[in-house]
């Protein structure tokens, strides 16, 4: 079976036109017509159904995008792990993000990547862990950062644990709510708090943590997936904000934090997480040594 004629039939299933798969691909429409032709003429199966608003798959087509997906993934890992053997740890490395990693951890992790392998290229994408996981889906990225409490169970991936990064509830220095030895949630819905994009569920538990009633919701004025933005927004304005303490009491000027009535504390269980089935390169799995290395002494620190 042909890897690259079923290329062409997931870019065509994906994008539904034509011309846009053959432009995906980087062929002549004429001749992304022809491979697809040859493909089911192979197969002896009818693919597409063709009118005027496009091509959709048919039953059989469906059934075989399924298989073609596998069948490329696999192709593609083959070749990557080929790659891996042939240059060692020197070439890219691309990692993802989430807010609180990206804050706390990456700036360290890549000065030292930086000392380790100066001939490394590392590429880092920032943001919601969702957003992150669709990059590393198609591809883009080696590995991803975050807390697999933001999206659920999935199968997809596997994952390493690298740390924990404690946190809780912050205000700027001179705020009205400093005057008080502890927090309730009368005061903290009377000023509003700053977050970064979280789910439904996992608000109603920081709501419990922080003593709202069952069903009330968390009374969020800002989301924000850049930490600094936030830490930046709490120094100048009356809203609170849930920080990871490495980043709110860092510098000459650290932000106030706030005692609540409950003995818990918030943080980030932080993971390394990876496409289920992907071999990491030898460079990834340093990347991901040194992640947790770096969240080890900064706990160690905070402590």
């Amino acid at each position: 079976m042909d890897v690259k004629r079923l290329t062409h039939f997931i870019a065509l299933a994906e994008e539904g036109r034509f011309s846009l798969a053959a432009a995906r691909v980087h062929l002549s429409q004429a001749a992304f017509s022809r491979s697809i032709q040859h493909l089911e003429e192979q197969m002896g199966l009818r693919l597409f159904d063709r009118g005027a608003k496009g091509a959709r798959p048919t039953p059989a087509g469906e059934i075989v995008l399924a298989r073609a997906r596998e069948l490329v993934f696999d192709s593609s890992c083959l070749q990557r792990d080929i790659e891996l053997v042939k240059r060692g740890d020197v070439g890219e490395i691309s990692i993802g993000a989430a807010p609180i990693p990206a804050a706390v951890l990456v700036p360290d992790v890549l000065c030292e990547l930086r000392r380790q392998s100066p001939q490394l290229v590392t590429h880092v994408h920032m943001g919601s862990l969702p957003k992150l996981l669709m990059q590393m889906d198609a591809q883009e990225t080696d590995f991803c950062l975050g807390d697999p409490r933001l999206i659920g169970h999935s199968t997809r991936y596997e994952k390493a644990h690298v740390g924990k990064q404690m946190g809780g509830l912050y205000c700027r220095p001179g705020h009205p709510l400093t005057r008080k030895r502890h927090i309730d949630a009368k005061a903290i819905e009377s000023h509003g708090i700053a977050v970064i994009s979280i789910p439904v569920a996992l608000r109603d538990a920081i709501a419990s943590v922080y003593g709202f009633p069952l069903g009330a919701n968390l009374p969020v004025s800002v989301e924000c997936d850049d930490i600094h933005t936030l830490v930046h927004l709490v120094r100048n304005t009356d809203v609170l904000s849930l920080l990871p303490h490495a980043v709110a009491r860092a510098g000459p000027k650290p932000l106030h934090y706030l005692e609540v009535a409950s003995s818990q504390t918030t943080f980030a269980d932080v993971y390394a997480i990876w496409l289920k089935g992907r071999t990491l390169s030898p460079a990834a799995k340093r990347a991901i040594a040194l992640v947790r290395e770096v969240s080890a002494s900064l706990a160690v620190r905070a402590s």
